[in-house]
């Protein structure tokens, strides 16, 4: 609503001067809403309605001033109305610019002086013009008007005034009851929007449980499932080799061939999944070693070189500067290199598959190594890259069939490689490759005095002294790794194992043969036995074994 209203206590019956004076109550309705905001953020509008009421006071006072000369009015009251003119313009402009530099006054207390001057000027000194004008017109001198139409008079009328007054109160009591109803609608919208998000925050929170205790069940049911399903196979496969090697008949070791390679994609597959369910579920964990990160790539290498070779793929190998010692686990680092290289090699017809290793400066106390494994395989389309290290989510979904895979390997590896304080990422141009890189931070291993030969990826390991006094610190954490995965039932405690075993064979004639059957056999409930058996010939303390899971 508006400020203030035009009404006949406002009108002169001087057409040009209640134009104005129409005009500038607009304007003061106009200037009303900005002035109450804060100046510097609406600082354009409201510096446009200073300038029109400034504007606004030079047009009007001129237009008095004509009309004051061309009837000749009193010199009493021309020197008292052009006193009041000055004064209101003097008075504006200081209160703008203080306005304007935020010290004061408010754009309340500014528009208050604006209605306040509106009111009294317009009531008192423009009424007497008004009444000396009329007066003149009717015949009457200039100084015979101003004493009878009391020129002198500066208040304007006790009737005039108060109904201005009566009006101004009851414009700003309706739009204070306006006001009043709004804030309780406000209040009441409030109120039923809280109510609304507490409901709403309520539902979510219970939603989120019941996803998080689904999420839980479902991991914990993949993980021992699949836990069931591997045992099964592990005896498969460990069946399937030792048939191999009785047999000589071509067609039947071509059989053998293909059951065994069928039960290690199963294999695969089962490990993929039962690595996201222990992830998902908090149940992985990493085991840091000393290893030689060079021997974790040349393992690497060696894992793709037949497939590589049988499509008559180049595959280069650069890892100058890396040190020869590290702490971390080398078995995590090398099963996410394993998937990058296999991918490449996977999705790669023609050209080189190029693995390449450096360390990073920096590292705030670490060493940082970046691994790049990069294709001129088909490539990836860009909208597809960030979708890649999502479970279950490939480049292509047709590529499940024609190149197979669970859709997991990256989103493992991107898990492991945040767990073990690193990052992943991807490049690629469609048609042309891609490139596919690991940053890991690791902590610097200190060599022995023993000369200790480099480690495997699977194997991470530091070589015994030449006399068997029982396991060092170092030597400890490998066995407690190898006990830790046989009784997981885990195919990687072979590897390990065989890196462990090479190096102790001359002190373990007694017992090496047996396990190394139950190896062979897949055994691994009657391994990890006996490699208690063998922590326990070979020490006084029988503490490796029995900080290893499935210890008595």
């Amino acid at each position: 609503m508006p400020l203030m209203q035009w009404n006949e206590h406002f009108a002169t019956g001087v057409a040009i001067i209640d134009e104005q004076h129409q005009w500038l109550i607009d304007l003061v309705n106009a200037t009303a809403p900005v002035l109450a905001l804060n100046y510097q953020r609406h600082h354009e509008r409201a510096d446009d309605l200073l300038d029109q009421l400034v504007n606004y006071a030079a047009f009007h006072f001129q237009t008095e001033d004509r009309l004051m000369r061309a009837y000749a009015i009193d010199a009493r009251h021309e020197t008292q109305h052009q006193e009041s003119h000055a004064r209101f313009a003097a008075d504006v402009a200081r209160m703008r610019d203080q306005y304007k530099a935020g010290d004061a006054p408010t754009g309340g207390k500014l528009l208050t002086f604006l209605a306040n001057w509106l009111i009294y000027h317009i009531l008192g000194e423009d009424q007497a013009l008004a009444r000396q004008i009329r007066a003149i017109d009717a015949g009457q001198q200039p100084q015979e008007a101003f004493e009878r139409a009391e020129g002198a008079r500066r208040d304007p009328t006790h009737e005039a005034l108060t109904q201005a007054l009566i009006d101004a109160y009851t414009l700003m009591t309706e739009q204070n009851r306006n006001l009043m109803e709004n804030n309780r609608e406000l209040e009441r919208h409030r109120h039923r929007l809280e109510d609304l998000v507490d409901a709403r925050t309520a539902d979510l929170a219970r939603a989120l449980d019941a996803a998080e205790a689904a999420n839980r069940a479902r991991s914990s049911f993949i993980a021992n499932m699949s836990h069931e399903i591997r045992t099964p196979m592990n005896a498969i496969v460990g069946i399937t080799w030792a048939l191999k090697q009785n047999t000589v008949d071509p067609a039947q070791l071509t059989r053998l061939n293909q059951v065994g390679e069928a039960t290690q994609q199963l294999l695969a597959i089962i490990n993929d999944l039962l690595d996201m369910a222990r992830i998902e579920s908090d149940r992985l964990t990493l085991a840091p070693l000393d290893f030689d990160p060079d021997r974790v790539l040349h393992e690497v290498v060696g894992g793709i070189a037949d497939k590589a070779a049988a499509k008559g793929l180049h595959v280069t190998l650069d890892s100058d500067g890396l040190p020869p010692l590290l702490r971390g686990d080398p078995v995590r680092l090398g099963q996410i290199l394993a998937n990058y290289a296999s991918n490449a090699v996977k999705f790669t017809e023609k050209g080189h598959v190029a693995i390449r290793a450096r360390p990073l400066p920096g590292g705030n106390g670490h060493l940082r190594l970046r691994f790049e494994i990069e294709d001129t395989g088909i490539g990836i389309d860009a909208e597809a890259l960030p979708r890649l290290f999502q479970p279950f989510e490939q480049a292509d979904a047709s590529s499940t069939r024609r190149h197979g895979g669970t859709g997991l390997g990256l989103a493992i590896s991107r898990r492991l490689a945040e767990m073990m304080g690193g990052s992943t990422g991807a490049s690629s141009v469609p048609g042309k490759g891609s490139l596919f890189w690991l940053e890991l931070p690791f902590e610097a291993a200190q060599a022995s005095a023993d000369v200790r030969p480099p480690v495997s990826p699977a194997a991470a390991t530091v070589a015994l002294p030449g006399a068997w006094n029982g396991p060092d610190a170092s030597d400890r954490e490998t066995l407690r790794r190898i006990a830790a995965l046989l009784a997981d039932d885990d195919v990687q405690a072979i590897p390990l194992w065989r890196e462990f075993a090479n190096r102790l064979s001359a002190h373990l004639d007694r017992q090496l043969p047996s396990f190394e059957a139950a190896l062979t056999a897949y055994d691994f409930a009657a391994a990890h036995a006996l490699l208690r058996q063998i922590i326990d010939d070979g020490s006084e303390s029988a503490d490796v074994v029995a900080a290893a899971p499935g210890g008595a």
